[in-house]
Formats: C-alpha cells, structure tokens, sequence
C-alpha cells in the first residue's frame, strides 16, 4: 500500500499469476477441445461401422430374396442340368458359337450372372463373406462344378474373365468348406442331441 495524495492508502494490487492463468486456461481449454474431438471421431467411426453392418445385411437380404425368385430357381436347376447338356453337340455349339448367349434360350446363364454378381459383391466387400459362405458354400461349390465345363468353353472365346467373380466365390466356398468341414457350429455349445 502507498499513501495517496491526500494520505488515504491506495490498494495496488499487481497479479503476477494472471499470465500463468490464462496460459493454463488455454491449455484446458484445447485438452478439452481434443477429448471432445476424439470422442466424437471415435463415435463417428462407431456409427460408420454400424452403418455398413446394416448395408451388408441389407445386400445379403437382397441376395436371399433374388435366390427365393421363382425364375432364379428354374435358372439354378437349369444351371444344375449343364452335366447333362454338354453331351448335346447342338448345346455345345450354341455356347461356342459367335455372339452373346442368349439368356432366353439359355436360362442357366441367368444363374451364373446371379452368381458373378454375388461374387463380385463379396470380393469387394459389399456383403460379409463369412456369412454368405456360412449359408452359401455348399451351393456356390456345386454350382461351379456343374457350370465348369460350359464356362471353360467361353473362356477358350472369350478369355479367362468370363465368370471370373463366381470363380473366386466358388474358390473361397472350397477354402470355407476345407477350413470347416464339420460346419460352424459353436463348439461348446451343446446339441440339441446333448440337452
């Protein structure tokens, strides 16, 4: 205190700490704003992978749906009577003739199209392989194999791309079924056998 000039005290209060202050309440402030941040960039990845568990559910729904089609059907037991069809030379010529294959005539290759479309799905990720496989594996193995000679004719046509997508699911479907040969049933679960 120092006298004033008409000799009352004059308070002079000098405050050292007010830099101090203002420095930690700016760093407070930016610690808080980066929990803040952080927290909403983890949300924001939460909800990202939410969102595309429900897009993969909705595109595998919409497989199984199309695989429920009537016309789908008729095209898979078509698909499924190939073996049968290469024995005919007029067939065999129908495939390796100039042109398109006509989806018409040949309704099989309505199948296959389904299926190249599948596998593309699941090698890009779009649909979660492993639940496909878990419901398709069996099917996408036998029809590759009922569809194998009639596609290896295209492919002397038209090169190796032809039906290259239901290849790769169909080799993936075969890795499935070497990697879980007694299906994926949860091992200490009981069966119903058990209870």
């Amino acid at each position: 205190m120092r006298p004033s000039h008409a000799g009352a005290f004059r308070l002079e209060t000098v405050c050292y700490n007010s830099l101090v202050n203002a420095a930690t309440v700016t760093i407070a402030l930016s610690a808080a704003t980066l929990i803040v941040v952080g927290a909403a960039s983890v949300a924001a990845i939460v909800q990202l992978r939410h969102l595309r568990t429900s897009n993969q559910l909705n595109a595998l729904l919409a497989i199984l749906n199309e695989w429920n089609l009537s016309a789908v059907q008729e095209a898979l037991a078509e698909l499924l009577a190939i073996p049968d069809k290469m024995r005919d030379p007029q067939y065999v010529a129908s495939l390796t003739g100039p042109g398109a294959i006509d989806r018409v005539t040949h309704r099989e290759f309505l199948a296959l199209d389904l299926w190249e479309q599948i596998g593309t799905y699941c090698k890009h990720g779009l649909v979660d392989e492993r639940i496909l496989l878990d419901i398709t594996s069996t099917q996408a193995g036998r029809c590759w194999r009922c569809a194998e000679p009639a596609i290896a004719l295209l492919r002397q046509r038209s090169g190796p791309a032809a039906f290259e997508n239901f290849e790769y699911l169909a080799v993936r479907a075969q890795l499935w079924e070497r990697r879980y040969p007694d299906g994926t049933y949860p091992r200490r679960l009981p069966r119903m056998t058990e209870l």
